[in-house]
């Protein structure tokens, strides 16, 4: 039986348009924003270097950031491998950290994003695909336990990122919002 790639999934409910979060997301941009500077110190972006503009397929761009419990960096470089305005946004991940004999892994990260009542659903995913040298690789279970604590940090997140979509000025006013009102 061939064993499946480490892979997490989060959804949450958000109050913007699914246009409004795309619209976020394909700004690569305000990824320093909600990825970074509203994220917690332990783990989060540092730099992040991309063009303007919405990020359409093909569209490549850097980051680095830290790693929880310790002092080592992360440094990535991706590339949108899927933008479909506004239901889904992709990337693929390069990814290394540490000196030496670095850990070098592949990610694709994607986010699904649906109409709700009141706003949207956002569904974000992100799959191992490849790893060598893992930073614990001395302990194998060590892996397992960071895959159990993923969700915490990817779902700050993605918190960050709603929260970011919510304060927007471009968000539009949805039918079964508490901004809606049927009076013209």
């Amino acid at each position: 039986m061939e064993q499946q790639p480490p892979q997490l999934q989060i959804s949450r409910f958000c109050k913007a348009t699914p246009e409004a979060v795309y619209d976020l997301l394909a700004d690569l941009r305000t990824h320093i924003e909600w990825a970074g500077a509203r994220q917690r110190r332990e783990f989060r972006l540092v730099s992040f270097d991309s063009p303007r503009g919405a990020a359409t397929v093909g569209t490549s761009f850097s980051s680095t950031g830290t790693i929880p419990m310790s002092r080592r960096h992360w440094s990535d470089h991706s590339m949108v491998t899927l933008a479909d305005r506004p239901q889904r946004f992709e990337f693929t991940t390069r990814a290394m950290a540490g000196e030496g004999n670095p850990m070098t892994a592949v990610y694709t990260h994607s986010y699904e994003i649906t109409p709700a009542a009141g706003g949207s659903r956002v569904t974000y995913a992100m799959t191992q695909l490849s790893i060598t040298n893992p930073i614990l690789r001395l302990a194998p279970a060590m892996s397992r336990m960071t895959w159990l604590m993923m969700p915490v940090f990817a779902g700050r997140g993605l918190r960050n990122l709603l929260a970011l979509a919510e304060q927007s000025k471009s968000r539009a006013v949805v039918a079964g919002s508490p901004e809606f009102s049927q009076e013209v």
